[in-house]
């Protein structure tokens, strides 16, 4: 929560989605916004090579790497948001999944996938088109620690431009969402 705004996450049978599956957002998000940039007609719906974003965002692309890619999607596809944030003047109050579907195009015979169509959600969409979303350097995909994610994420959101910008450590712990006591927060930021 903050002030009138909230964002109400719940998980689903298969749990709840990580900062390390919003990789896949990013980078379905990333394909829709270099279409935008181009001038091409965007839609909701991505399709790419698994193998593309493995490699776009530092993870294996041994078999272990697809079996982690299909069980994010399911996590995306379940993982459910409530929230009252507008987005492109809109102000969406009903619930909405991060991705509205996934399919799985081609698989190899040894269970690789070759080819990826995800649907995002209309919010998700939504923000892409009003161009509410912010660039991230190639690098964050190599930062592993959740908390450095989520740190990097929201020194993003408010330098923007700046040089630099100035938040009290009970601050960061809020807008990381820690459950950890302010003593061990520091300790991790450490």
């Amino acid at each position: 929560e903050s002030g009138a705004n909230y964002v109400e996450v719940k998980p689903s049978a298969d749990g709840l989605a990580t900062i390390h599956d919003r990789d896949v957002l990013i980078y379905c998000i990333s394909q829709i916004m270099a279409g935008l940039n181009k001038g091409r007609d965007v839609s909701q719906t991505v399709r790419f090579k698994a193998y593309d974003l493995l490699v776009a965002t530092n993870r294996n692309t041994a078999g272990t790497g697809y079996a982690q890619l299909k069980a994010a999607l399911e996590r995306l596809g379940g993982t459910r948001i409530t929230t009252n944030i507008t987005t492109g003047d809109v102000e969406v109050l009903d619930g909405f999944g991060l991705i509205d579907r996934f399919r799985i195009v081609r698989e190899t015979r040894d269970g690789r996938m070759q080819e990826v169509e995800i649907k995002l959600s209309d919010w998700v969409f939504n923000a892409i088109r009003h161009r509410e979303v912010l660039t991230l350097h190639r690098d964050y995909f190599r930062l592993r620690k959740p908390l450095e994610r989520r740190m990097y994420e929201l020194a993003r959101k408010h330098c923007g431009r700046k040089d630099e910008w100035r938040v009290s450590l009970a601050t960061m712990q809020k807008k990381c969402g820690s459950g950890s006591t302010l003593k061990e927060f520091r300790r991790l930021v450490q």
